[in-house]
């Protein structure tokens, strides 16, 4: 075909007003039409949602189940982006302590003792941070730290302790010797906690490291015990002389949820 031929042909193409892209075949076929038909025309391909995804069961509210945590009712509701709280002194505990436990639990066989899962001096309560507030929270109580230096607390009397909420009992070992040391730590933190309008350690606190905890109010009827349970006490203290009875705090433990932070003293 010449020159001449080819040019009379697409300008003859360019003026035919009733043709269309279905028209012209090869290349000058409309990819925006087959766009077109290839989106919107799923119909019979469109892929089914499984039927474990259509059975689950969304924004479900969250119930607590006491009997999946020994009975303990939690203060707490769950809710995403809330992280229970709070800062401690650890403990290691020792032959003459599991001891101690053991002859408790036999001395008192009216009441359900369970033994608590770890050892601590508690210098905040328990609170709620949402998880934007964390590593400012604990940057602050580093802050607050840097001036305190290590110390030891010794252990007197074994006392018995029920929460706020009346939902727990305990019998913890109370602290006779570096009680101002641990108040002059619980206003320093409690000035960190005022910073993000928490709740502060009690008034009037009295220290200790709880051992053992029942479900409920049992303070009246695990006092009627007590004078029996101090005298195992000195006894056991005694048998084992070589023992640590007392509270090396040359750290400070800050556990939020899952996470763990340490502060050392100096």
């Amino acid at each position: 075909m010449s020159k001449t031929n080819s040019l009379q042909l697409l300008a003859e193409y360019g003026d035919d007003g009733q043709s269309s892209d279905d028209d012209v075949p090869g290349p000058r076929v409309s990819t925006k039409r087959t766009f077109k038909e290839d989106t919107f025309n799923t119909s019979a391909s469109r892929l089914l949602v499984p039927d474990s995804i259509k059975k689950l069961k969304v924004n479900q509210a969250w119930i607590d189940v006491p009997a999946d945590h020994q009975g303990r009712l939690r203060t707490f509701e769950h809710e995403r982006g809330n992280w229970a709280t709070f800062a401690y002194i650890n403990y290691e505990g020792h032959e003459g302590i599991r001891h101690l436990i053991e002859s408790i639990i036999n001395s008192v066989p009216v009441v359900s003792m369970n033994e608590v899962d770890d050892f601590h001096i508690s210098l905040t309560k328990t609170v709620i941070l949402k998880h934007h507030w964390i590593f400012p929270f604990v940057n602050s109580l580093k802050e607050k730290i840097i001036h305190h230096k290590r110390f030891v607390a010794a252990f007197g009397d074994l006392k018995v302790y029920c929460n706020e909420e009346k939902s727990r009992t305990f019998i913890g070992l109370e602290i006779v010797n570096g009680y101002n040391r641990l108040l002059s730590l619980v206003k320093d933190f409690d000035n960190c906690l005022a910073e993000f309008q928490l709740p502060q350690f009690y008034d009037d606190p009295s220290f200790h490291m709880s051992i053992l905890w029942c479900v409920g109010d049992m303070e009246a009827k695990l006092n009627e015990y007590m004078p029996l349970l101090n005298k195992r006490l000195h006894d056991i203290m005694e048998d084992y002389l070589n023992e640590n009875w007392c509270v090396l705090a040359n750290c400070i433990y800050c556990k939020s949820g899952n996470k763990m932070f340490q502060f050392p003293l100096e």
